[in-house]
């Protein structure tokens, strides 16, 4: 009988310290999951808001038609809703989702704005780009995805404020998309992180 007391004590002290890392470490994930899903959302408010807000000369929100920026705030208010609305639910799906969303949405990001800075493309490269292109935007009418996204970019952003050299004939990213799309990065990495860790 004595020697059962103490097994049971120091398997009871055991069991104590068990609880008490794990309600560490699950305090220390929630916390974590608080960041991811505040990434998340600043990702979408600053989208809305640089979309529906004449912020002049940041962005060229006051360019848009009321089609444009329907299109433009409802489907990505949609897309950009599901992924911290899946982490703040633990909804898996949602949750597998957003990792793959932010991805996706950094790369088209990078051929609707980027790709055309740094080359335009032409001759073999511009059909391929093209079809990107029409993807990226939902383009699909277009005989020339590029010419239609230079003309856009020149109505909508030429009087937006520009930290890189402007090219001639180029698409140059806006301050206000160059802060999105590095926004997007770090959201990207942060969700993949906490989903995969």
């Amino acid at each position: 009988m004595t020697s059962i007391k103490p097994r049971n004590q120091i398997f009871r002290r055991r069991q104590r310290r068990r609880r008490e890392r794990s309600r560490h470490v699950k305090k220390a994930d929630m916390n974590t999951l608080i960041i991811v899903i505040a990434v998340q959302t600043l990702l979408l408010a600053y989208h809305q808001i640089t979309t529906w807000f004449d912020i002049s000369p940041f962005n060229g929100a006051r360019h848009y038609t009321n089609k444009e920026r329907l299109a433009e705030t409802g489907v990505n208010a949609i897309l950009m809703s599901l992924p911290p609305i899946g982490f703040a639910l633990h909804n898996h799906g949602l949750m597998i989702f957003g990792v793959v969303y932010y991805f996706v949405l950094l790369t088209m990001e990078i051929v609707i704005w980027w790709i055309p800075y740094i080359s335009m493309p032409s001759h073999q490269w511009r059909t391929p780009y093209n079809s990107l292109l029409a993807l990226a935007t939902s383009n699909f009418t277009a005989k020339d995805p590029l010419n239609d996204w230079l003309a856009v970019h020149e109505r909508i952003h030429a009087d937006t404020m520009m930290v890189l050299p402007r090219i001639r004939g180029r698409i140059v990213p806006n301050l206000e998309h160059m802060i999105l799309h590095g926004w997007t990065a770090i959201t990207a990495i942060v969700t993949a992180s906490y989903y995969f860790s």
